[in-house]
């Protein structure tokens, strides 16, 4: 089965349960491929160095860590980490409206489970997801906003 396929994908990671929010994506989970440390570090810094927003939402590529399975889209501008206990890591987009398709493409195939990000925008948009706020943190930044911890949620087939 292809990773785009439109077939109901196997719950069993999550017990026979699904995440809440799962309804079938409207936009497809975007075709990514493994990719090496080195890889995927290079492809953020350029994203990070040509837009301010990836920048303040991910962190630096030389903080990745050596750990986590790395994915990028064959155009290399957009990729996220899937660290060893499930965290989902440096996701980023310098296409607008891939993001959606990145996320699906972690949760659903990738084994993404969790994650953390900065309060604000972002824990709205995690929410579309069926992720869940399990706790919240000061920034280590006098001012910055809280770095929030999310999970998804499980819900009932």
């Amino acid at each position: 089965m292809s990773e785009n396929s439109t077939h109901t994908p196997n719950y069993s990671r999550w017990g026979g349960c699904r995440p809440a929010a799962y309804v079938r994506p409207a936009t497809p989970a975007a075709t990514v491929y493994p990719a090496s440390l080195s890889e995927y570090r290079a492809a953020l810094d350029w994203a990070r160095s040509g837009s301010a927003r990836i920048a303040d939402a991910t962190s630096a590529p030389e903080e990745m860590p050596q750990s986590a399975r790395y994915y990028l889209t064959s155009d290399f501008q957009s990729g996220f980490g899937v660290d060893a206990d499930g965290t989902l890591i440096g996701l980023f987009s310098t296409v607008k409206g891939r993001g959606e398709g990145l996320v699906w493409s972690a949760v659903l195939h990738k084994g993404a489970e969790k994650l953390d990000c900065f309060d604000g925008f972002l824990v709205d948009y995690y929410k579309r997801f069926g992720f869940v706020e399990t706790e919240r943190v000061a920034n280590w930044t006098p001012g910055e906003p809280d770095v929030v911890f999310m999970d998804l949620r499980r819900a009932a087939v």
